[in-house]
């Protein structure tokens, strides 16, 4: 059934199911859960089925709500596609013969992209008919590598995320298109860091390589990544105050995501009559997911509880 609610309605169910995520505390009586049943995830398979479960049930709440209200199915989709994404990657691994990890996010009926294409000797011309669908048609403009694919479907779903906007309703549309510059200053920033510390490309290579990436997007993103940088580095500089030593790229990556998590988590009560709280909910539950897999994948590797709680975002 297709649009049985009305915005309010949506907007008081997702304040309901946004009390009911998880805090720090919950995280570590999680860790303890699957502590005890450490078993279910003692091999590779066993620990992607966990994963998948996890998934499934996590997304299912998104599953209920994306065509509730016309004016946010749009918005739920683009959500969803930003999973079927990585399915596509799975695809494009097995066609190029690289090694991959073979988790499904599985969407329901909402999915293009089908799990049968595993089993299947899929080409390349094959996948670029099945995707052109799903605002990745131009991922095979040019016959390059697996490399260079994987750059560019992260680049593309950014990009179509923000066209998506489009089709949104107005309002919505002005209020997504907020987060989702937020959200490139953040990966922005860190590819920053990540450009000068692993691979030591300097400042000027970076800069051109940038100009390129705006051409992409077709405008600048510099004034939100001067205002995460500034954040960044206020927190680096907190931390050496205290005696911690150079935070790693692994920890500013953390740090990066843990503001994004935190700024996000500001925008859910801006305002009831917006759509502010369905798009920070959304966003919301994907650390949820993401915390989640970590607990799994920590207990998995024999991590200890404070080590995994180190890598959990999310409210005290």
């Amino acid at each position: 059934m297709r649009y049985y609610a009305d915005a309010y309605n949506v907007h008081a169910r997702i304040y309901a199911v946004k009390s009911r995520l998880f805090t720090r505390a919950d995280y570590v009586s999680l860790i303890r859960e699957q502590e005890s049943s450490r078993d279910k995830v003692s091999t590779d398979e066993g620990m992607i089925r966990v994963k998948e479960e996890v998934f499934r049930k996590e997304i299912g709440k998104v599953l209920q709500l994306a065509q509730a209200v016309e004016m946010y199915e749009p918005l739920f989709l683009a959500f969803l596609r930003r999973y079927e994404v990585n399915n596509v990657k799975l695809i494009l691994a097995k066609i190029f013969g690289r090694p991959s990890v073979t988790m499904w996010y599985d969407i329901g009926d909402f999915a293009i992209i089908g799990r049968d294409l595993l089993m299947k000797d899929v080409s390349i011309g094959e996948l670029e008919k099945i995707c052109s669908d799903t605002g990745l048609e131009g991922l095979f403009a040019k016959k390059v590598s697996y490399a260079h694919l994987e750059i560019r479907i992260d680049l593309l779903t950014m990009k179509n995320m923000i066209a998506a906007s489009a089709s949104f309703h107005r309002e919505v549309g002005d209020v997504f298109r907020t987060f989702i510059k937020k959200r490139i200053a953040v990966l922005l920033a860190l590819r920053r860091v990540r450009l000068k510390r692993i691979y030591h490309i300097h400042t000027e290579k970076i800069a051109l390589d940038e100009r390129a990436f705006s051409e992409i997007f077709e405008e600048s993103f510099e004034p939100q990544v001067k205002i995460v940088e500034k954040e960044l580095l206020g927190r680096i500089a907190g931390l050496e105050k205290s005696g911690v030593h150079q935070p790693e790229v692994p920890d500013i990556e953390y740090y990066l995501e843990d503001y994004f998590y935190q700024w996000v988590l500001s925008m859910f009560h801006k305002d009831f009559h917006a759509p502010y709280c369905v798009i920070s909910y959304l966003w919301l539950l994907a650390y949820q997911i993401r915390n989640l897999f970590c607990i799994v994948e920590g207990v998995r590797f024999g991590l200890s509880q404070e080590a995994i709680v180190e890598r959990i975002i999310s409210e005290a």
